[in-house]
């Protein structure tokens, strides 16, 4: 059975970013914590079904590397339709004749849902973005296990809340929605979700008042971290952690050194 180690980021400030929060807060729960020089960790690599496919493929971007643009299940995956933008993918649809319009929208998506399955092995939804950087995990939240979708109705509103409800219904997974205005710290869904038995762990900022409540109540186990800013419009959690197998501790050490 793989263990997992969780690598930190310092997010937007060495200082007030909330890595020595994040990282005592799991350390003290018993997980392995690698911290690293690195702003945003999660864009950097997903880590899948044993396997990594990093941000950075040669002098192309790939946007299958990229977290803050997937959320993952255990047999499908949520992908920004940001996509489309991404190096990897524009060459191809370039290649396909296709120019970004709405009329060529649907077949954009079929090339990057095709491209996902293959290079994944599972299934596929493009969601909308509605996000200047196509960040997906600003606003969502997947809880793979507990078989729950997450959605932030504040700051979601750009991205077709419908969308993602359609989805939830589709895989089984019960919808709930959020009001990221009222919960008391920016982009609370922007959490880390972690294995725990046969359930998710989720690890959240205290402040994320309406997540903690539904968690509470759900029985779902989290973990809340005393982060230091609670109103900044940066990334959070999610955007500040990633995981990996512990036995490939060196070579992730090599890739933020």
């Amino acid at each position: 059975m793989v263990e997992l180690g969780i690598l930190v980021g310092f997010g937007f400030d060495l200082e007030y970013g909330g890595q020595k929060e994040i990282a005592s807060a799991l350390r003290s729960r018993g997980y392995f914590v690698k911290e690293v020089d690195e702003s945003w960790p999660r864009n950097e690599y997903v880590y899948f079904n044993g396997k990594y496919f990093f941000e950075k493929n040669g002098d192309l971007r790939n946007v299958f590397g990229n977290g803050g643009m997937i959320q993952k299940g255990e047999d499908f995956l949520l992908v920004s339709d940001a996509a489309i933008f991404y190096d990897n993918f524009s060459l191809e649809i370039r290649k396909e004749k296709i120019i970004s319009s709405k009329e060529d929208y649907e077949k954009e998506k079929e090339i990057i849902v095709k491209k996902g399955e293959k290079e994944f092995g599972t299934r596929v939804h493009i969601v909308p973005s509605g996000q200047a950087n196509g960040d997906i995990d600003m606003y969502t939240l997947l809880l793979p296990k507990n078989k729950i979708l997450f959605f932030d109705n504040y700051f979601g509103r750009n991205s077709g809340k419908s969308y993602y409800n359609e989805i939830a219904e589709k895989e089984g997974f019960k919808f709930f929605e959020l009001d990221g205005k009222e919960s008391g710290t920016w982009y609370p869904l922007n959490s880390l979700v972690l294995p725990k038995g046969n359930q998710d762990l989720v690890v959240l900022d205290k402040n994320a008042k309406s997540l903690v409540k539904i968690l509470g109540k759900k029985g779902i186990p989290f973990i809340a971290v005393d982060m230091p800013q609670k109103i900044f419009p940066a990334g959070k959690i999610n955007c500040q952690t990633n995981v990996f197998n512990k036995e490939d501790l060196e070579m992730v050490e090599k890739y933020f050194t």
